[in-house]
């Protein structure tokens, strides 16, 4: 059975709840203030099996327009439309409010049903025909079934469920191959089940006993059992109207608005990129403008930027960014509708291009409108490189491509895969990355090596793991070492030990020289060699020149750091830390002065070697003497 949403759209009491509840059997008006004024004040639900084994969820939403953002909330996931005209009245206001939206959500299919022609005679009926067609003209609903119907005498009703029939065949099943989002409409309690929330199921597959998340509150939830169109079932797909029966949840923490979704997929937002279409009877806005904004059952407050331009005309399109005051959970491609902050009249919509840009201030540059025309109108393969390129060093992990783009997974994956073949993008362990990021990473590892060989030419290099602090540039230590290792790959770099230098650098030629004489002179000194405070007036060279050829001397094997003033020959340390041992062992606790005397050394030497000793876990100070660490 395939699961079709059908949404009803026009203006009040035009008959749109009769014309369900004569369809259906069921009174999509629930609340008692509803039934006693005879109109819709909130979003009801219905549904309808089709001759063809097809079924349709029913969202009838009201036709005030005091309630349009109730009305918004119910159509954002719909696949197709009734448009609702009464005959006694034609078209009105929400009339051609609730088309205009449906225009900018860009919902396809739909069928305008002429209620209320008991109320007629054949000769308006005509009349409202004729006008209706007029009215419909250059909209999805151009050549669209119109049947005149009586939700009162039933006439009509089954040649309207025929069409209905014919239309929901012609539409394509919603993806369950993709990540579970349900907007949530409605949040209620059931005694005995505990809190429980509605939604249409925009994409995936929900499970009982699936661990769920709750954004924009981040809230973690576990799916106790769920029912689609009244039945109990283990799992409802895209496409259904859906109960979810959440475990542990207090109902007052969730409301119409919140999104559940699969977890670790996806991150609300309060800045997106995106494409606005004005309606031509809308007004003039300017960078600035304050807004409501409306992506399914969301609503949020915010400004918006018009990219390239200070203001948009009725009619117009641009490119513009939203400052939201809330956080919302959207993906590219997702359909919005934009609304006045005051008066709350529909000014456009449009879709959702970049659901975590970066904070660009370049708003109006070429480049940058160039990348919003590519994720409006590029192929997928460019759509998804784009908006991880925007990520820059801190790429995107795998999981969480999923969560920026609405299609299916295995679309995804095939177009990440290209991606990386092509070598566009670059794959880190589960962390893509786009591979223009190298080029600018490149240029400064490559010139942090050339300036410390210009400040250090007796050092072979730079120790590969302390370039990485000097960078100006963040990026994680897996993409630091893939570029080190591309580079020394290319020639461009070359590994000396630990050290990275230009590939071809030598060091200044009386290094192995200075060296030499160092090690000689510690090695000369036995247990009380020089210090290296002492070394510049000894071999007649700079401070600068000793310090740097003591860095070399720390990775030599035949010496010992003690500490940066202290460097022995490794054997007689070695030596020394062995007879320690044995004492110790013997005696089970040494003083200074018995350690001085053990070392053959004096106490300016002797304070440091101990330590040493303890900062390499061998001794620990108890009092004024030293034991063995247990």
């Amino acid at each position: 059975m395939k699961s079709i949403i059908l949404g009803t759209a026009g203006h009040i009491d035009h008959g749109k709840s009769s014309l369900v509840k004569a369809l259906t059997g069921i009174d999509p008006d629930r609340w008692k203030e509803e039934k006693e004024r005879g109109i819709t004040l909130d979003l009801g639900f219905a549904f309808l099996d089709l001759p063809d084994n097809n079924r349709l969820g029913i969202v009838d939403v009201p036709g005030h327009e005091g309630l349009i953002k109730n009305m918004l909330a119910g159509v954002g996931g719909i696949d197709m439309v009734l448009l609702v005209i009464a005959a006694d009245e034609g078209v009105m206001p929400q009339t051609r409010e609730h088309l205009a939206i449906c225009d900018l959500l860009q919902i396809k299919k739909g069928i305008i049903a002429l209620t209320k022609i008991d109320m007629v005679d054949q000769d308006w009926l005509a009349l409202v025909r004729n006008d209706v067609r007029a009215f419909v003209k250059g909209t999805f609903l151009e050549t669209a079934p119109l049947i005149p119907v009586s939700s009162k005498t039933g006439e009509n009703l089954s040649l309207l469920v025929k069409e209905l029939s014919t239309l929901a065949n012609k539409i394509s099943p919603r993806s369950s191959n993709s990540i579970l989002r349900l907007p949530i409409d409605r949040v209620f309690t059931i005694k005995g089940f505990g809190t429980v929330v509605t939604g249409t199921l925009l994409s995936g597959t929900i499970n009982t006993e699936q661990e769920v998340e709750i954004f924009p509150k981040g809230i973690p939830a576990k799916v106790r059992g769920i029912q689609s169109h009244n039945q109990t079932v283990s799992q409802a797909i895209a496409g259904q109207r859906t109960a979810v029966n959440l475990q542990s949840i207090e109902k007052d923490r969730l409301s119409r608005g919140d999104t559940l979704v699969s977890t670790g997929f996806f991150k609300p937002t309060t800045t997106l990129d995106a494409k606005l279409v004005l309606l031509k009877q809308s007004r003039t806005i300017k960078t600035g403008t304050r807004i409501r904004f409306y992506n399914t059952t969301q609503e949020a407050l915010g400004r918006i930027i018009v990219h390239g331009n200070s203001d948009l005309g009725p009619g117009q399109e641009a490119y513009v960014r939203f400052q939201l005051e809330q956080p919302v959970v959207v993906q590219h491609g997702d359909r919005y509708i934009l609304r006045f902050l005051s008066p709350m009249e529909t000014l456009g919509g449009g879709m959702v291009l970049n659901s975590h840009p970066q904070k660009n201030s370049k708003y109006s540059s070429d480049e940058f409108l160039a990348t919003l025309k590519n994720l409006e109108t590029g192929d997928r393969e460019k759509q998804l490189a784009l908006l991880i390129q925007d990520k820059g060093f801190d790429g995107i992990e795998h999981d969480q491509t999923y969560g920026i783009i609405a299609a299916e997974k295995s679309e995804i994956a095939n177009a990440l895969a290209a991606l990386v073949k092509k070598g566009i993008l670059l794959r880190i362990n589960t962390q893509y990355i786009h591979a223009s990021q190298m080029l600018p990473l490149e240029k400064e590892i490559i010139d942090r090596v050339s300036i410390h060989h210009q400040n250090n030419p007796l050092q072979p290099g730079i120790d590969k793991e302390a370039i990485k602090s000097l960078l100006e540039i963040r990026a994680s230590d897996a993409l630091l070492s893939m570029v080190i290792e591309n580079l020394i790959r290319m020639k461009r770099l070359a590994m000396e030990g630990c050290f990275l230098k230009l590939s071809g650098f030598k060091p200044a030629k009386d290094h192995e020289s200075l060296k030499r004489k160092i090690i000689e002179a510690i090695k000369q000194g036995g247990n009380q060699p020089p210090l290296r405070e002492e070394f510049p007036g000894l071999l007649s060279v700079s401070e600068k020149e000793i310090r740097d050829m003591f860095k070399l001397i720390t990775n030599d094997d035949q010496i010992t750091r003690i500490n940066d003033s202290l460097y022995m020959v490794s054997d007689i340390v070695e030596s020394i830390k062995s007879a320690l041992k044995k004492y110790l062992e013997e005696k089970k606790d040494i003083s200074m002065s018995e350690f001085r005397d053990l070392a053959k050394t004096s106490r300016k030497f002797a304070v440091p070697l101990m330590e040493y000793f303890d900062s390499q876990k061998l001794t620990q100070r108890v009092g004024d003497k030293r034991v063995l660490r247990g």
